[in-house]
């Protein structure tokens, strides 16, 4: 899949064109990592698939947010449908300052989401800036005696700024007591009424079954579907099995186009190359997107079958390939040969016999000999066989001459052709048959002066006979 063009935007609003080099999801973020053509990196930050502002990266704190995005999330690396997907639903991605950031958090998000996602900004905004916006929102919680949503903030703050001395004082405030051991032995009720705290719990907590389920549910919940589909791909490369891939293929063919499907799929093959539910829906998509090259590489080791649409698509492909326009490799050929035989058997001399023609063009008969050998005792693949064989056993021989130039010909190689009957008519100058298989063979290139010149000498020769 090509890259498309993507572009962020300054401050002046003058556009920035940047390349993506990879992208993080984790927990309720998507941060994506491009490089401009001045090699300037910049990282663009999502909210729950929402833009939030990009910022040019200097260097990276040690264990802050954006850190553990791409040392904890699952990170894929671009081109991937989901940068295609962000960009696309996030037009205009501008480069906001500080002020205006806060503007829109306030706008958009509560409190505590603000809270949360100013924590994502270590690296660009002075930490002690960050802490005194959501010491902020903490005091105001406080201040209207609202305790259990002021200790959510505590929370943040204690992944934030573990060591801050405030922070200490609040960790151990008895007034909060009751919210701590309700954290501390997660609770329920916390799970249900702190979304941001339950899912970086469930979160760390993937491997174990059941926090995994609750994890889906709570993305579902929010319509977060790169997320689960995320989930699932690193959930799959663990455990393959149908329980995960079913709501995970599910997702793609709901949210994507085909040939994004096609990409996660590939991508997801790379880790599974023998997990046969895959395998089928990727040729799927390689029969429904015509991709023959990827289907021959997939068809090296078959482990199933098509159904029968699949076969019909398949055999209406064959028909249609044009190899002289295709380039594949020696083994990508052999997988074709076979799956002419097995898909398409009624058919498969007639379309042998014309991906050699095709072939010849720019190999040697020799090169075509050992591509068929492993197929020669087929019925179906025999004759050619035995005629390329001919191409090359007569080659030098000059008393079949005819005999090679009739094979050439069969195989629509007209220069080679031509150039055996022109020998026979040397060595044969009263046999008056090159002379008509030139004539013949010029009127069909189009070239009637020269098919005309040989048909006046098989005239002048028929007379002298």
């Amino acid at each position: 899949m090509e890259q498309n063009q993507f572009y962020i935007y300054k401050m002046n609003g003058k556009p920035l064109h940047v390349n993506p080099e990879r992208i993080a999801l984790y927990r309720q973020a998507e941060i994506i990592e491009a490089v401009s053509d001045n090699y300037d990196i910049y990282y663009l930050f999502f909210y729950k698939h929402d833009f939030l502002t990009a910022s040019k990266a200097k260097k990276l704190r040690r264990h802050s947010f954006i850190e553990s995005a791409f040392k904890l999330g699952i990170v894929f690396n671009a081109p991937h449908p989901f940068i295609e997907e962000l960009f696309s639903a996030n037009n205009h991605c501008r480069i906001s300052r500080f002020e205006p950031l806060l503007k829109k958090l306030d706008k958009h998000y509560t409190p505590q989401e603000k809270a949360f996602i100013l924590t994502f900004f270590e690296s660009f905004i002075s930490k002690k800036r960050l802490f005194n916006e959501i010491k902020s929102i903490f005091y105001v919680y406080r201040r209207n005696g609202q305790n259990m949503m002021a200790y959510q903030i505590v929370r943040i703050l204690m992944d934030f700024a573990p060591n801050q001395d405030l922070v200490r004082q609040l960790r151990s405030d008895l007034n909060f007591k009751r919210y701590a051991d309700m954290y501390n032995n997660q609770s329920d009720e916390i799970m249900m009424k702190d979304l941001i705290f339950a899912e970086k719990v469930l979160y760390s907590e993937t491997n174990n079954d059941p926090y995994f389920q609750q994890l889906i549910n709570l993305l579902y919940e929010q319509s977060r579907w790169m997320d689960i589909v995320a989930l699932y791909f690193g959930r799959l490369i663990d455990n393959p099995s149908e329980e995960y891939y079913d709501p995970f293929i599910k997702l793609l063919n709901r949210y994507l186009k085909n040939t994004q499907v096609m990409q996660i799929l590939e991508d997801l093959h790379r880790e599974l190359p023998r997990f046969v539910p895959l395998k089928k829906d990727l040729l799927k998509q390689y029969i429904e997107l015509n991709k023959l090259e990827n289907i021959l590489n997939l068809f090296n080791n078959p482990d199933f079958e098509l159904n029968a649409s699949q076969a019909e698509s398949m055999k209406e492909m064959l028909e249609q390939l044009d190899l002289v326009s295709q380039s594949l490799s020696s083994e990508q050929l052999k997988s074709l040969f076979k799956i002419v035989i097995d898909f398409h058997p009624k058919k498969a001399g007639d379309l042998i016999h014309g991906y050699t023609s095709a072939l010849l063009k720019t190999n040697e008969p020799v090169f075509l000999r050992e591509l068929l050998k492993p197929f020669a005792e087929r019925r179906e693949i025999h004759p050619v066989y035995q005629k390329v064989n001919r191409l090359i056993t007569f080659n030098d021989d000059l008393d079949q001459m005819q005999m090679l130039g009739e094979l050439y010909y069969e195989f629509s190689q007209s220069d080679q052709a031509i150039e055996c009957f022109s020998w026979e008519m040397e060595l044969k100058p009263e046999d008056p048959t090159p002379l008509k298989w030139l004539s013949k063979i010029y009127q069909e290139l189009g070239m009637e002066q020269e098919s005309k010149a040989y048909r006046q000498l098989l005239s002048s020769l028929q007379k002298r006979a």
